[in-house]
């Protein structure tokens, strides 16, 4: 029987090797098997700690599960060539830290071991492992083991190392494979409910337009009546082409693609810029608007335009939806996060609307009733951009008192 060399005096059969393989397919979900794997690889690579990094396409970032204290914590991390992560995802290549703290050089001049982590969990890294985690050649994650407890890694234990992470490779893509499965599913039933409610949005406005234009073609035009009449079909055609716009928006939400550069952004310095404009808006309608961004710089890594798609929704929700009020902005770090609050003293959400608010197209009953415009696509893609970074979006809403949107986005360690 073949063995795998584990560390000095310890192997690994084949019967082991293929138990190992059986354990990390055992589970379908992406979040489950990386505790598995992390707890296999720990274990047979006698490593004090190893951690599973998933890359996420989407954001450019390489997300993994780490333990802060004693709580367990979703982590995001930039791909950048100067961490150890990043770069072993960058390059597909495995290499091995013999000293974390020392001259990194002999690697590449790029690499520099970020002791932040280490500070932050009272721990101290020693030598360390990298490896890529592939599937036919496309680097799905990077597998990173620290600290071996057998003396230090070596050429056995990277090629043990190399083997396994081949295995998390197979893993990987199976459990998003499956993930891509039930989301297309789910896609599927949502494609065809917003088609219907599409075709109805869109032709509500165009066939209004449409009667207006055919009034004006066989009416007298020394009719005052008809002095109205284009302004309404303006009105009428600028609502379509504000939805046409919004959909394709939200398309391009829901694809991934990036509205736009993806960054580190000051989202104190942001939320003052983009409530200009609706400051004088507020006022002009008689309404208060406060703003309390403080002083303090709230670093987020996100997409710049998407931010802007976030605040001005919020915002021009938040005074179309108040006849008179006030609304009150504030932006803040509460525990870790960045947090940003839009409150305002509007016509609020019937309590049996609020479960559908983040759905395409839905619009609450009582803004419907108050012929108030507005598509209901916007909420959707916020918050679809939001949770795409690592964030969520709550709310705290009573009818005819107001509502409260309340953004929580992770502060970027970088």
């Amino acid at each position: 029987m073949s063995e795998i060399t584990v560390s000095a005096g310890e192997v690994l059969s084949t019967e082991r090797f293929f138990d190992l393989y059986d354990r990390m397919l055992g589970n379908v979900s992406i979040p489950d098997v990386l505790q598995d794997v992390t707890n296999v690889v720990c274990h047979d690579l006698k490593a004090e700690r190893a951690t599973i990094y998933l890359i996420d396409k989407e954001t450019e970032e390489l997300v993994s599960a780490a333990l802060i204290g004693n709580v367990t914590q979703t982590i995001r991390v930039p791909i950048r060539e100067s961490s150890l992560a990043g770069y072993c995802a960058l390059t597909g290549k495995p290499f091995i830290v013999p000293d974390a703290y020392g001259d990194l050089s002999n690697i590449d001049s790029r690499l520099k071991f970020d002791q932040r982590w280490d500070s932050l969990n009272r721990f101290r890294t020693k030598d360390v492992m990298c490896a890529p985690a592939t599937f036919k050649g496309e680097v799905l994650g990077v597998v990173q083991v620290i600290n071996s407890k057998a003396g230090l890694f070596n050429k056995g234990c990277m090629d043990n190392l190399k083997s396994v992470s081949r295995l998390i490779g197979y893993a990987l893509y199976h459990a998003r494979l499956y993930d891509d499965l039930l989301t297309m599913k789910r896609l599927e039933k949502e494609k065809a409910e917003f088609m219907q409610i599409m075709v109805h949005e869109l032709k509500s406005p165009a066939a209004a337009a449409k009667m207006m234009a055919d009034v004006l073609k066989d009416t007298d035009f020394h009719d005052p009546r008809i002095a109205e009449l284009p302004i309404r079909i303006s009105d009428r055609m600028d609502h379509l082409l504000n939805l046409a716009e919004e959909i394709l928006v939200l398309a391009k939400v829901k694809s991934g693609e990036p509205l736009g550069k993806i960054e580190i952004l000051d989202l104190a310095n942001e939320t003052r810029q983009v409530c200009t404009p609706y400051r004088d808006q507020a006022e002009s309608k008689g309404m208060e608007f406060e703003l309390d961004a403080g002083s303090k710089i709230l670093p987020i890594r996100f997409d710049s335009q998407g931010l802007n798609l976030v605040l001005s929704n919020l915002l021009s929700n938040a005074i179309k939806y108040t006849p008179a009020g006030a609304v009150r902005v504030s932006v803040q770090e509460e525990s870790g996060w960045a947090v940003l609050k839009v409150q305002d003293s509007g016509i609020g959400i019937p309590k049996e609307d609020v479960p559908r608010l983040f759905k395409e197209f839905f619009r609450a009953s009582n803004a419907k009733q108050q012929q108030v415009q507005g598509s209901g696509v916007g909420l959707s893609g916020v918050k679809r951009i939001i949770e795409r970074f690592g964030g969520n979006i709550t709310l705290e809403t009573r009818e005819n008192s107001g509502s409260t949107f309340t953004v929580q986005l992770p502060i970027s360690v970088a």
